[in-house]
């Protein structure tokens, strides 16, 4: 829901300023500024969803190369795998976000805090590398049904 209503914010912010600044030649001041943190705030709302969905985009190029029941255990290592550099992801943003914080980092036209954004992306990275780790669990639960 949240990235459903950060999507219709950056469909109407662009409205009115295309509006504005073609129409009454007075476009959005800070326009620009807005989408830019509208869209890095959308991109990690959806990251744990569509990791939980698994609808991320994948490249199957040697799935035909790994027999069939090896594949849950292939998936199990590739979340796994994932989930470490979603928490290593997390980590890093962390401590830029406390760098930014400190050094009192704000846009340059709005002058808005960047930190809060960038504490935000390290909260949904690391969401989305618990939800990783749920997903080796599911893997792995289903490889163990398979050999029973």
């Amino acid at each position: 829901m949240l990235a459903a209503v950060t999507l219709l914010a950056i469909m109407l912010l662009t409205c009115v300023d295309v509006a504005g600044r073609y129409v009454f030649n007075a476009p959005v001041p800070g326009a620009f500024e807005l989408t830019e943190f509208a869209m890095g705030a959308l991109i990690f709302a959806g990251l744990p969803l569509t990791t939980l969905r698994e609808q991320q985009v994948t490249v199957d190029l040697m799935d035909g190369l790994v027999p069939r029941m090896l594949r849950p255990a292939r998936d199990a290592a590739v979340h796994a795998v994932s989930a470490v550099c979603m928490a290593v992801i997390a980590w890093r943003l962390w401590v830029k976000a406390g760098q930014m914080a400190a050094a009192g980092d704000t846009t340059a036209a709005l002058h808005i805090g960047i930190a809060p954004l960038v504490y935000y992306m390290s909260m949904q990275s690391a969401v989305t590398a618990g939800v990783l780790l749920l997903l080796v669990a599911r893997r792995e639960g289903a490889a163990g049904e398979r050999f029973r």
